[in-house]
């Protein structure tokens, strides 16, 4: 089976969105936008296609999405960064086997970066 490659929100704001994706976690390339529907894309990539519609509104803290990253130095310089921006943190956890920190984008969806 091939990785998976993207996952699709419904945001409030497509614009909003799409610079707290490039800004945050490198999805600045825009490789599709219509009336309704914007795909931003990575280098690597990952895919990302934000919905004008209403955000899906409280969810359970165990309903997010995650970016995999080589170690936990680097979920630690990126909770810094997500820190340094004031962004809200949800979760943390350093237990010597996994690092992850998961925060909340603007339209209150859990995102995790972690390494194991």
């Amino acid at each position: 089976m091939p990785p998976l490659n993207h996952v699709a929100l419904a945001v409030a704001d497509r614009d909003r969105s799409a610079a707290f994706y490039g800004e945050h976690f490198g999805l600045t390339e825009r490789v599709f936008d219509i009336d309704h529907l914007l795909i931003l894309a990575d280098a690597e990539g990952s895919e990302l296609a934000l919905s004008d519609a209403d955000p899906v509104p409280d969810l359970p803290r165990t309903v997010h999405f995650g970016f995999r990253l080589a170690d936990a130095a680097a979920v630690h310089a990126a909770r810094e960064r997500f820190r340094a921006a004031g962004l809200t943190e949800t979760e943390w956890q350093d237990d010597g086997r996994f690092t992850r920190v998961q925060i909340l984008d603007p339209d209150g969806y859990r995102v995790e970066v972690y390494a194991h």
